[in-house]
């Protein structure tokens, strides 16, 4: 066998994946060489150890088949248990039946940039061929056994993954009904959704039509209570506007649908009658339906309506009118009474017709500015801004006229 020409080796960029399936060790007087043989990517590894020698580093080269033909050894490439017998015997008998040496020749890259050349003879490193043959086809005997391990791992790993699949695609068929289903339902939920818009649209209609014809008895009913607010004539000499006469009655219509009324009777007014209190409750009390109107020495023009009434009572009684309020014309507003609070004063006669704690008038009340709104009138009656806005701020005041009208 002809001697190789020294083989470059590369410095590997890693060693930690390679996979070395061979291995030679020998030993000289000065140190202990460990050779390994590996392949990865069908390429052939090569790996050299030394105890001792500090240079010497991991290096691996590929080669072809060519290439390897240069090589004093013959390193066939190799993949399977097989194919490594089959090289092994030939090792053999290159060991026990040629007579020249069986050198290899490595040149290794030193730390300082110089190479060294490594020249091994086998035949001399080797000194038992039949053990090392033995050692390497028990290495192949393990591998052989690790590789059925191996496929008995993976043959169960297959099954577990057939088994796994055919779970899947269980559940993908099982997904796929469920889906149709759902796809199903959509179209159904699909047309009840068409036939409740095509309903709403109906019910839209209906529903603007019965608007009109609500907005259409709103305007007769408007149109009906300005024609019948004009046949009533309110003999007032405090309110001489029409707008503000139908202002009041169209509350007072409004709020109690139970009241029909066609007429507006004056009880008492202070001018005609006087500035006395009992003169007032002579002429008022026992009444239902009643409209009082005052007119402040400030120009204001103020008053409130009651239901229930007014009359004299010396213990005090107080009653609750849910249909009372108070208004004023100057602020154009509406002042109702808050719910079951008790509001209608039944008190001694030197009082007015009284809403309690709110607004009063008193004996001479057109001489005196003993007539006031309480400040807390708030707690009675809503819609107010400040305690005395219907009077423009003042509390106390003497009436220019008053005025007490019943709704018959």
């Amino acid at each position: 066998m002809e001697a190789a020409e020294p083989i470059h080796l590369e410095t590997p960029k890693s060693y930690s994946k390679i996979d070395f399936i061979e291995e030679i060790v020998f030993n000289n007087e000065k140190d202990s060489y460990k050779i390994q043989l590996g392949i990865k990517e069908n390429d052939l590894l090569i790996k050299v150890d030394s105890n001792k020698s500090k240079d010497i580093y991991y290096y691996q080269q590929s080669y072809t088949i060519n290439e390897l033909q240069n090589i004093s050894i013959v390193f066939t490439m190799y993949k399977t248990a097989k194919e490594i017998i089959a090289f092994l015997k030939d090792l053999k008998y290159e060991i026990e039946e040629k007579n020249e040496n069986l050198t290899i020749r490595f040149n290794i890259f030193m730390p300082n940039g110089k190479n060294k050349l490594i020249e091994m003879d086998l035949k001399k490193c080797l000194p038992d061929t039949n053990s090392i043959i033995n050692y390497c086809l028990e290495k192949i005997k393990s591998m052989e056994l690790n590789m059925k391990n191996s496929e008995e791992k993976l043959k169960m790993e297959k099954e577990k993954l057939e088994l796994e699949i055919k779970g899947l695609k269980e559940n993908i068929s099982k997904n796929k009904s469920e889906i149709q289903n759902l796809n199903n339902n959509i179209l159904i939920n699909q047309r009840e959704i068409n036939n409740l818009k095509e309903n709403n649209k109906n019910y839209r209609n209906e529903n603007n039509k019965l608007w009109e014809e609500i907005n259409k008895l709103k305007q007769y009913l408007i149109i009906s209570n300005q024609k019948v607010n004009e046949k009533i004539d309110l003999d007032s000499k405090i309110i001489e506007s029409k707008s503000n006469i139908n202002f009041i009655l169209d509350y007072i219509k409004q709020n109690d649908k139970t009241l029909n009324f066609n007429n507006i009777k004056l009880l008492f007014r202070g001018s005609k009658n006087g500035d006395r209190t009992s003169t007032c409750h002579e002429l008022c009390d026992n009444k239902q339906n009643v409209l009082i109107i005052m007119k402040s020495d400030s120009g204001y023009i103020f008053g409130g309506y009651s239901k229930v009434g007014f009359k004299v009572n010396n213990n005090f009684d107080y009653k609750i009118d849910n249909n009372c309020f108070l208004f004023s014309l100057n602020l154009k507003k509406i002042y109702p009474v808050i719910k079951d609070k008790e509001v209608i004063c039944h008190i001694g006669v030197d009082c007015g017709l009284c809403f309690y704690a709110s607004l009063a008038f008193r004996d001479n009340f057109m001489r005196k500015k003993n007539n006031n709104i309480c400040e807390s009138i708030l707690k009675y009656f809503i819609d107010l801004e400040n305690c005395f806005e219907m009077n423009g701020g003042q509390s106390y005041f003497i009436c220019q006229e008053l005025e007490v009208f019943q709704l018959l």
